[in-house]
C-alpha cells in the first residue's frame, strides 16, 4: 500500500514564495524605519543633509560632487540587488564622523542597527 500525494510541489513552490514575499516585505519596513530614524538623527543646519536620503533598489542618487555615502542593509530575493540608502551630501561623512555636536559619532550605524544586524557604510567616490 502507498499514498500518493499530488500537487506537493507546487504547494511548496507557493509556500517559497508566500515566504519569501513576507521576509521582503519585512526587510523593506525596516529599511523605511531605519530611514526614518536616520533622518531624525542627521544634524541639520540648513536642513540639506537631513533632506538628501534616497532609498532605492539599484541606483545611488547622489547630489554631490565627487562622493556619497550609501548603506547596503540587504539582497531581496527576486529583486535587482538590494536596498540601497544613499546621502549625497559632500559632508555627511564627517557629520557621521562626529563633527556636529547635534548627533552622536556613528549616528548611521546606530539608526539602521536598530533594525538590521549587518550594516555597511560605504563612502561612494564618483569620479
Amino acid at each position: 500500500m502507498g499514498i500518493k500525494v499530488i500537487g506537493i510541489t507546487s504547494s511548496i513552490n507557493e509556500l517559497t514564495k508566500s515566504i519569501n514575499k513576507g521576509i521582503e516585505t519585512e526587510l523593506r519596513s525596516k529599511a523605511l524605519m531605519a530611514l526614518a530614524d536616520v533622518k531624525l538623527l542627521t544634524p541639520v543646519d540648513m536642513g540639506i543633509a537631513r533632506n538628501s536620503w534616497y532609498i532605492g533598489y539599484t541606483e545611488k542618487y547622489v547630489n554631490a560632487k565627487e562622493t556619497s555615502t550609501s548603506i547596503s542593509i540587504l539582497a531581496p530575493k527576486d529583486k535587482p540587488t538590494k536596498i540601497i540608502i544613499t546621502n549625497g551630501t559632500e559632508y555627511i561623512e564627517f557629520l557621521n564622523n562626529g563633527h556636529s555636536q547635534q548627533a552622536p559619532t556613528k549616528f548611521i550605524e546606530q539608526a539602521f542597527s536598530k533594525y538590521f544586524d549587518n550594516v555597511e557604510v560605504q563612502t561612494i567616490n564618483n569620479n
